[in-house]
């Protein structure tokens, strides 16, 4: 693949499927009972983190090369109405439903809410609370997630335009800093099965600042050469083979390295060189943009969010399900899916056109007063 090529793609068709794939696994491993560890469905999670570094700088450096600047404003007003609408449906619909149930102090919302709705998720699972289930605890990527928004693009504006080495170096420098928190932040880079330790690490961070340096290298000429060996079709075998023999080793090897963090910066590695696989045309990329692919994708935001009330209603109706199974995983996922397809459909498109439409007005009236002579004068009315 060229970097003409590159730059010309609209979309990123065979990311979607790799989004399908990383929800799927995540409910798999939740709800499909010990038998069925090998996918190793708990880094699902690893693989949105690279992926979302990279879709946010891809089309913060496109933009400012469309535009000559980076509108922080229009970025966050994308974010809101991509992000919020459904998070805050979902949470509300948990909300309402342990209230009908009269279970609202017994999940312990008081306490999470504080959490929930400040976008401090990760701080939840070790902040001393009643420790029940409330159905919401996997949203803690969100509060990763929605920090990094907040921070990143200012970053990237603060360098300037054009200037691809700085950006090369924000993002390492950037990366050193985090891995340098690794410490401090979680207590050493082996957890030793410790049951919060990884929510609050760094590590994340970093992660997803490996997708913003793989955006980087390939948005630029002389980084995307340096790349470019591996958007060969051959170069594809190595590395989705590489990446499946992690994948379906990373639990054991997760377990007998007593939990070093190391394994998942090699994971995130080769999620990296994954993507460019994805994005160079050949049969990796062809089948991940299968239309099942792409509707799971595009829905997996509320799939992986809904993944905890949907189980508890799906026991509730059948309660033979309450063994968790590789019967109870694809039940769960069914129903999340449908459901998922609802909230995209009524909530995810409508809102984020939503903002679209805001931009595009916001866009006009700019246009607008640009056209306006500064010493124009005003015409009295009648005349």
């Amino acid at each position: 693949m060229s970097h003409d090529e590159y730059l010309g793609m609209r979309r990123f068709p065979g990311l979607d499927g790799l989004r399908a794939i990383a929800a799927t696994i995540v409910v798999f491993f939740h709800f499909a009972g010990p038998k069925f560890v090998w996918p190793s469905g708990w880094v699902g999670v690893y693989i949105f983190f690279v992926l979302s570094g990279f879709l946010i700088t891809t089309l913060l450096l496109r933009e400012q090369d469309r535009t000559g600047r980076i509108s922080l404003s229009g970025f966050y007003v994308r974010r809101v109405f991509r992000i919020l609408p459904p998070y805050l449906v979902i949470l509300g619909g948990i909300i309402a439903f342990v209230l009908l149930r009269g279970e609202f102090l017994a999940r312990d919302f008081p306490h999470a809410l504080k959490y929930y709705l400040t976008f401090l998720n990760e701080f939840f699972p070790g902040s001393h609370g009643n420790g029940s289930d409330n159905f919401f605890s996997g949203s803690w990527t969100l509060g990763i997630e929605e920090k990094f928004y907040l921070v990143w693009p200012f970053l990237l504006v603060a360098i300037g335009i054009g200037a691809a080495r700085r950006k090369l170096a924000l993002a390492l420098a950037a990366m050193a800093v985090l891995l340098a928190l690794v410490p401090l932040t979680t207590g050493g880079w082996l957890l030793d099965f410790s049951p919060t330790a990884v929510y609050r690490s760094s590590i994340h961070y970093a992660i997803l600042l490996g997708g913003c340096l793989l955006a980087i290298l390939l948005h630029y000429r002389r980084g995307f050469a340096v790349l470019r060996p591996f958007t060969h079709p051959l170069a594809a075998i190595p590395i989705v083979a590489g990446f499946l023999v992690l994948h379906a080793n990373l639990d054991p090897l997760w377990v007998a390295t007593r939990q070093n963090l190391l394994v998942l910066l090699a994971y995130a590695v080769l999620t990296m060189l994954l993507l460019i696989v994805l994005l160079s045309p050949g049969p990796a990329r062809w089948l991940l943009s299968t239309a099942p692919m792409r509707f799971v994708g595009e829905r997996s935001y509320s799939l992986y969010l809904l993944q905890g009330p949907v189980h508890f209603v799906v026991v509730q109706a059948v309660p033979a399900l309450g063994h968790n199974r590789l019967i109870t995983a694809v039940t769960v996922f069914l129903v999340d899916l449908a459901i998922a397809d609802l909230i995209h459909r009524w909530v995810e498109q409508p809102m984020i056109a939503t903002g679209k439409r805001l931009l595009t007005r916001r866009q006009a009236r700019k246009a607008a007063r640009a056209a306006v002579p500064a010493d124009a004068t005003p015409v009295p009315a009648g005349v």
